[in-house]
């Protein structure tokens, strides 16, 4: 027979060795970078500006949860944003140099969109009768609202 010593040392090294294994199973299945941020929802489409000013436009959706990063003094506020992708990634690898100081952020800017540049958008990828009925719906507007915006439509 063991004696309590050793049966105690044993029940304790396994009490430490279980919380050691619950705490890891949280934090590699709950914990992420974003946890505690402030978080907002869009409530408009934004544009994304093109990569180097490329003349490219890009919009982010309507609805997009985006987490506050950091906010500048220059009167900017940096977020961070999730996107799954199914399948590979066209890609280029970024080798990891001491200028980078161990990460490299190259963020985008985003900006709220005027009329005149969603048209412009909409004049490249126009919709379909389809995809207006499912923007309508999508967002409550009334048939008044409705005429009044084909009212003002040009012939």
């Amino acid at each position: 027979m063991k004696n309590p010593t050793q049966s105690t040392v044993l029940f304790f090294i396994l009490l430490v060795c279980a919380n050691a294994a619950g705490w890891l199973y949280y934090v590699t299945m709950h914990g992420t970078v974003t946890r505690g941020m402030p978080m907002i929802r869009t409530t408009e489409p934004l544009l994304i500006g093109g990569r180097y000013g490329d003349e490219n436009s890009y919009v982010l959706p309507i609805g997009t949860t985006l987490y506050e990063d950091k906010s500048y003094p220059e009167g900017f506020t940096r977020y961070l944003v999730y996107f799954n992708h199914k399948g590979p990634i066209d890609h280029e690898t970024v080798t990891m140099e001491p200028k980078y100081g161990g990460s490299v952020v190259v963020p985008q800017w985003l900006e709220s969109i005027d009329a005149v540049t969603l048209n412009d958008i909409f004049k490249r990828f126009p919709l379909s009768r389809r995809d207006v009925a499912a923007a309508v719906k999508a967002n409550d507007i009334s048939r008044d609202d409705l005429i009044e915006i084909i009212a003002e439509m040009p012939n």
